[in-house]
Formats: C-alpha cells, structure tokens, sequence
C-alpha cells in the first residue's frame, strides 16, 4: 500500500510538471490569440467584399443580409472596382505597343486575345452580379432560413474544408505569382505585363472561389438531408416491429408520417437554393470559364512557341508556372461540384431504403418524394449552356486542342530568320 501511494504520487508530480512546463503554458497562450474558423471565413468574405462580389448591405462577421433602404444599398454597388480595371485598361491602351510588343505579330496577337478576353469577361462579371443583386440576396435569404436546422458537426466540417482550400490555393498562387515575377523582373514590359494579367486573374479566380463556397454550402445541407433519411428509414424500421394497437406504434407512426413530410419540405428548400445559385453564378461563370479557356489555349500556345525557337528556359518556366493556378482552381471548382453531385444522387437510394410495408399513407408520402427527386433534379448548371461537372474538362480540351491546331497552322511559316530579325 506504501508503494502504491508513492507511485501514485510521482505520477501525479510528473504530470503537474509537464501540465506548467514552459512550452504547454506558452501554447495555452497562443492558441486563444490565433484566429477561429468563423474568423478566418470573415476574412474571405471580408476579402470578396473588397472584390465588389457583394453589391449589397452584408455582415461578413455573421454572414447575414444587413437591413438597409434601397438608396442607401446603392452605396454598395462595386463602382471603385469598375474604376479601378477601367483606369488599368486605359492605362494599358495608352502604352499598348510596349504592352503587346513580343518580336514576333502572331505572339503579339496571341497575347492581344488574352487580355481582351480576361478584360472583357471582368467587366460582364461586374455587369452581371448588379443585374443579379436581387437574386444574390434571395440566396442569402434561402441559407438563413435553411441554415437555423444544420448541426454544428456539419458546419465545422464545411467551414474546416473550405478554409483549406481557398487559404490553401491562395497560398500556392502567391507563391507560384511570386516566381513569375522573379523571372521577368530583370524585363520592364514583361513584368508589367504579367502584373496586369495576374490583377485581373486575381478577380476570375475569386470569383471561382465565391462560388465554390455556395457549392459546399449546399452540399452539406444535402449531407445533412442523407444523414436525415437514413436516420428516419432506422426510426421506421423500429416502428415495423412495435404493436399496432398501441399509444407508442401512434405516436412513432405520427412522428414518422411528419419526419418524412418535412424531409420532403427541405429537400423543396435546397432545389430552390440549387435553382438560385445557378441563376446569380450562370452569366459570370460563363465569362469566367471562357477567359479560363482562353487563357489556358494562348498560354500553352506560347508553350510550343518558347519550345520550338526559344533557346531561354526563362520561357518554358513561366508560362508552366501561369498554367498551374488556372488548372488547379478549374479542378477544384469541378470537384466541388462532382461531390455536390454525388450526395445529390444519393438521395434517391436513400429514400428507396426506407422501409414501407403494406402502409399507403407511407407509400404515397415516398413516392411523391422519389418523384419530387426524379422532376427537381438538383444540376450545377450555367444557363443550360453547359454543365458544371467533370465533363467540361472534356470541353475545355477539345477547344484548346482547336485553337492550338488553328494558331499552328498560322505559324508554320515561320522562320528562325524572322524571329532573328525581329
């Protein structure tokens, strides 16, 4: 027993010595100075704000709608932003032969339409997110009252992922950006160049982002929806085995019949939150993709031309490293989007294993919910122009592959001795 006590007690001396030893008090410090998830995600909102992505009263801190009048909203529309890029392109078209000057036209034309198209799809995502301010706010409007029956489990799940990965992509463009400038930092026009073309690919990527955020959002209130059916079909599973002639198998029988109406309810709620965010996104994804496109299709072009007649690995270098944050943000928005999907689709199996018997009121209730699935299939969609899946990898490499054939073919007669003489 002597023994024991004294065990007892060099345990418990060691531990109050690790418990105040320096580093744990330090870290007992620290840690409440460092910043929370809900923090962190005002930061981004905080962030797409300055961006002009949100052209109305909003609280990036509780992430709500402001009350505010229709005057006063006014202020919020993003007219600094619209004059900051129409002052850059004025910039830019007044010093426009240095800008564009590469030594060889069909390089200067390519870098021509790479502008123009990033410009151009800049100022009609401006365009399209005033025109669609009413139904940016009506997104709001269906995720706060959509959001008062989400678990905490859920939403520190959603917040923790997608903090990974915008602080994450951002943390590699900056790095990535900062290499490009490294590289042409010894050239004037070709850092200014990339420093324009790196402003306005800031805009399109967070843009990207903005809506990759809406796509989580509803993917996990279409989790909780899953983790919701499941739950009711085991809950109905235990009401098939009580005795029908009781108060319990009533009252499970009554509680079944309105879990199921209001799951029927929810899933009404998150079709029009589908409907919603393909209505604001649809216009300035459509823009956005196509700069993307664009962007990609001349970069690899340069690609082949620094390969072909370039000796300078500065070159290949740069536009290897421009590719990597266009690619990575289409694949992330893809995969976002594909796994949205996926617990979509999910749904339908779900319901189909919750067990009925031989009850009608059961069976009417599934089937119109099956059928409510089958008619209001929750899509990513930009205006029916395309599907936002995997499957615009497909269309992407298909128009590159076409401008690349089609700009070859315009430089095959070049050669060595005009590059040289330019």
């Amino acid at each position: 027993m002597q023994f024991s006590h004294q065990h007892s007690s060099d345990v418990h001396f060691i531990v109050s010595r690790e418990r105040s030893s320096p580093s744990t008090c330090t870290m007992n410090l620290v840690l409440p100075l460092l910043p929370n998830g809900q923090q962190l995600l005002s930061v981004a909102f905080g962030i797409f704000k300055c961006f002009g992505f949100i052209p109305f009263p909003f609280d990036c801190c509780t992430f709500a709608l402001t009350p505010c009048s229709n005057v006063r909203s006014l202020l919020h529309l993003p007219i600094l932003q619209v004059s900051f890029y129409l002052t850059l392109f004025c910039i830019i078209m007044s010093n426009r032969v240095n800008f564009f000057f590469t030594g060889l036209q069909i390089l200067s034309l390519n870098d021509i339409i790479k502008y123009g198209t990033l410009t151009l799809s800049v100022f009609a995502i401006f365009i399209d997110t005033v025109l669609q301010r009413n139904t940016h706010r009506l997104v709001w409007e269906k995720i706060a009252l959509i959001r008062l029956s989400a678990r905490k489990v859920y939403v520190e799940r959603f917040t923790r992922h997608y903090l990974w990965k915008f602080y994450g992509y951002l943390a590699v463009c900056a790095f990535l950006e900062a290499q490009v400038l490294y590289l042409a930092w010894d050239d004037p026009s070709a850092l200014a160049y990339w420093l324009v073309i790196m402003i306005l690919h800031a805009f399109l990527r967070l843009r990207h982002l903005f809506h990759m955020f809406f796509i989580d959002i509803l993917k996990i209130h279409l989790q909780k929806l899953h983790h919701d059916l499941v739950d009711a079909g085991e809950y109905m599973a235990d009401l098939v085995e009580q005795p029908q002639d009781t108060a319990v198998f009533r009252a499970m029988y009554a509680q079944s019949v309105d879990r199921l109406l209001s799951l029927k309810s929810v899933y009404g709620q998150l079709w029009e939150l589908s409907d919603c965010i393909n209505r604001n996104f649809g216009w300035s994804q459509i823009c956005n993709f196509t700069g993307n496109f664009v962007q990609l299709s001349c970069d690899l072009y340069w690609l082949y031309m620094s390969m072909k007649w370039f000796e300078a690995t500065e070159y290949k270098v740069v536009i290897v490293i421009t590719l990597l944050p266009s690619t990575s943000i289409i694949v992330l928005l893809l995969s976002s989007a594909e796994s949205c999907l996926g617990v979509a689709a999910s749904l339908q199996s779900a319901l189909l294993d919750i067990p009925m018997g031989n009850d009608s009121t059961f069976r009417k209730i599934i089937y119109r919910f099956g059928l409510q699935i089958a008619q209001q299939r929750i899509r990513l969609t930009a205006h029916g122009l395309f599907e936002i899946n995997y499957s615009l990898l497909k269309m992407f490499g298909t128009g590159i592959t076409t401008y690349m054939i089609i700009f070859i073919t315009f430089s095959k007669d070049i050669k060595l001795e005009d590059i040289d003489d330019e």
